[in-house]
C-alpha cells in the first residue's frame, strides 16, 4: 500500500509541476504580447531559412484630444528606435523609450502637419537623434530650406534604418504636396514590408482631404490638382500586397478627412474592399467625390501649417496664472474673450455674461482651434481642482498653438461674481415640437451647425446651414432683431454655438434639445435640398 501511495503521490506531484510549468509559460507569453506588438506575415523567401533573432518593437501613441496617432518602432537587438509623427508632448516618447530600454536615434514625420504642433524637431534635439523631413513637394508649402538645413531630406525611395528595422520612403502626394508614407520592414524576418505608416494619406475607411492648402492656407486653385495627385498616389499604392498592415495618422474625430474610421489599423486588402477611395471610378469622379462635403477646417490650421513648415518659433505653454475676482471683473469690463470649460449642462444653468462655452472633452481642442483667435489674449474658466490639472489644460492648448492664456479663473468665482453683481446668464432650451409651433407664428432663424456631409443627408426645411467652425466669420450675417434657434446632430455643437452668439451680444437665442436626431425621431418634416436658406435681415 505504501508503494502504491508513493506512486500516486509522485504522479500527482508531476501533474502539479506540469500545470505550474504551463502557467509560467502562458504568463511569459502574455507578458511578451503585452510588451510588444507582433508582426505576423509569412516570411519573405530570403528570410525563410533563418531563425528570427528578435521581434520588431512597435508602439502606437494615440492622443484622444487630437484624434492623432504617432509611432515608435525599435530593434530588439540594437535597442535603437524611430519615432514617427510625434506631437508636442515629447515626454511620452522619451519615457516610453526608456521603459523599453530603447535609444531614439531617428525622428521623422509624414508631412507638414496643420492640426497640431509638430514635436519632431524638439524630440530630435532632446534625444540627440537624426531628424528626417520630406524633401519632396513645392517650395511654397514644402519644408523651408531653413528647416531642412538641420535635417536629412527624404525623397521617394530613401530609407531610414534602426538596427533591423527599415522604413522605406514612398512619396504619396495629395493631402499635401510633400506627403510621405513609410513602408516598414523587420529585416530579421525579411525584406518585404509588414506594414505602412500612411500619415494623412490613407485612413481606415477614408483618405486625407486634398483641399486644406486652399481652404486653410490660402493656396488658391490648388485643391483640384491635389485631388488628382491623391488619386494617382492611391493607384500606385494599391499595387502593394494585400496583407500590408495600414497604420494611419488619425482616427475618428479628426478634421483631416470626412469619414475616418475609429479602428486603429487595417490592411490594404481590407481597404481595397471597403474604402470608397479604392472603388471603380474615373479620376474625375474621384476628384468630385473627395472634394464634396468636406468639413470646414478650423481657423488654427493655417497658423499651424506655417509654424510647422518653417520650423521656427515653436509654441511654448505658459505657466498657469490663477486670477481672482478683481481680475475677473476687469476682464468682463473690457469684453475680453472668456472660455468656460465646464460641461454644457453646468454652463446652461448659469454662466458669466460675455463668456462662451467649450466643454473640456475629446472635442475641446478642435473647437478651441476653430473658435478662439490665435492672435488674441483670452481667459479660461475651469472647475478642475488641482494646479496640475490646470497646467495640463494649458499644455493641451499648446498642442494646437494656443498659448496666449492671460489667466485662469476657478469656477467658484462665478458664485462670488453673482453674489456681488447680478443674476448669471442662462441658455434657453427649446423642444423640437415647440420650435415647429414657433416657426408657424414668427420668423425664426434656424441655424444648422453640422458638417456639410450631415446636412446633405437631411435637414430641417428652411434651415440656414452654417457649420460651427465657420460661425465666427458669419455671425454678422444673422439678423439680431429675430430669434435664433441652433441645432446640430445631438446637441453638443449647438450648445457651443448658442454660447458663442450670446457672448457676441445676441440675446434671443436658444438650443434645440436633442438636435436633428430628436427632430427625426419625433417624425417632423425634413428636407434633402442641397441649398441652404438665405438670411433675411429686417
Amino acid at each position: 500500500m505504501a508503494t502504491v501511495a508513493h506512486q500516486l503521490f509522485a504522479i500527482q506531484l508531476g501533474r502539479v509541476r506540469l500545470r505550474l510549468t504551463l502557467k509560467l509559460w502562458v504568463y511569459s507569453c502574455a507578458e511578451q504580447l503585452l510588451s510588444r506588438t507582433l508582426t505576423t506575415v509569412t516570411p519573405s523567401s530570403n528570410a525563410f531559412s533563418a531563425i528570427a533573432k528578435g521581434l520588431m518593437l512597435f508602439r502606437r501613441f494615440y492622443d484622444e484630444n487630437l484624434a492623432q496617432a504617432s509611432y515608435m518602432l525599435g530593434c530588439e537587438q540594437s535597442r535603437e528606435a524611430v519615432i514617427v509623427d510625434p506631437n508636442a508632448d515629447i515626454g511620452k516618447y522619451t519615457r516610453a523609450a526608456g521603459a523599453d530600454r530603447m535609444k531614439i536615434v531617428h525622428v521623422t514625420e509624414t508631412h507638414v502637419h496643420a492640426d497640431f504642433v509638430s514635436g519632431a524637431r524638439a524630440l530630435a534635439d532632446s534625444a540627440g537623434a537624426t531628424l528626417h523631413l520630406s524633401g519632396e513637394g513645392d517650395a511654397e508649402w514644402g519644408y523651408r530650406e531653413s528647416a531642412l538645413e538641420s535635417a536629412n531630406a527624404l525623397r521617394d525611395g530613401s530609407a531610414i534604418e534602426a538596427g533591423s528595422v527599415r522604413l522605406r520612403v514612398l512619396h504619396t502626394p495629395g493631402h499635401t504636396p510633400e506627403h510621405l508614407s513609410f513602408l516598414v520592414s523587420d529585416l530579421d524576418r525579411g525584406e518585404d514590408p509588414v506594414g505602412a505608416l500612411t500619415g494623412d494619406f490613407l485612413f481606415v475607411g477614408d483618405v486625407g482631404r486634398p483641399d486644406l492648402l486652399e481652404k486653410a492656407a490660402g493656396a488658391k486653385g490648388s485643391m483640384d490638382a491635389s485631388a488628382r495627385l491623391l488619386h494617382r498616389s492611391l493607384q500606385r499604392f494599391r499595387s502593394l500586397p494585400d496583407y500590408l498592415q495600414i497604420w494611419p495618422g488619425h482616427g475618428a474625430g479628426s478634421a483631416c478627412g470626412k469619414a475616418l474610421g475609429s479602428m486603429p489599423q487595417s490592411t490594404l486588402g481590407y481597404e481595397k474592399l471597403f474604402n470608397w477611395a479604392f472603388g471603380e471610378m474615373s479620376e474625375q469622379d474621384f476628384v468630385a467625390r473627395v472634394l464634396e462635403d468636406q468639413p470646414v477646417p478650423p481657423r488654427y490650421f493655417a497658423m499651424m501649417k506655417t509654424v510647422n513648415r518653417d520650423g521656427e518659433n515653436q509654441p511654448r505653454a505658459q505657466p498657469a496664472k490663477l486670477l481672482g475676482l478683481s481680475e475677473l471683473e476687469a476682464a468682463l469690463r473690457v469684453h475680453a474673450p472668456i472660455v468656460d470649460t465646464r460641461t454644457a449642462a453646468r454652463f446652461a444653468v448659469g454662466h458669466l455674461p460675455g463668456s462662451f462655452n467649450i466643454p473640456l472633452n475629446k472635442s475641446f481642442l478642435n473647437w478651441s482651434g476653430a473658435l478662439i483667435p490665435s492672435n488674441t489674449d483670452f481667459y479660461l474658466v475651469t472647475d478642475r481642482d488641482t494646479d496640475e490639472a490646470v497646467r495640463d489644460l494649458l499644455g493641451e492648448l499648446c498642442k494646437i498653438g494656443l498659448t496666449r492664456v492671460r489667466g485662469v479663473f476657478r469656477a467658484g468665482l462665478i458664485a462670488d461674481w453673482k453674489s456681488k453683481h447680478s443674476a448669471l446668464e442662462t441658455v434657453r432650451q427649446i423642444e423640437p415640437g415647440e420650435l415647429q409651433s414657433l416657426r408657424s407664428q414668427r420668423d425664426v432663424q434656424v441655424i444648422d451647425v453640422r458638417n456639410p456631409d450631415e446636412w446633405s443627408k437631411g435637414h430641417l426645411p428652411g434651415a440656414i446651414h452654417i457649420p460651427l467652425a465657420a460661425l465666427p466669420d458669419r455671425i454678422d450675417e444673422l439678423d439680431k432683431s429675430k430669434p435664433v434657434v441652433l441645432h446640430c446632430q445631438g446637441g453638443g455643437r449647438a450648445a457651443i454655438a448658442t454660447s458663442l452668439l450670446q457672448s457676441r451680444g445676441m440675446t434671443d437665442v436658444a438650443t434645440m434639445t436633442g438636435g436633428y436626431e430628436r427632430w427625426v425621431a419625433e417624425g417632423l418634416d425634413t428636407s434633402t435640398e442641397k441649398s441652404s436658406a438665405t438670411m433675411r435681415k429686417g
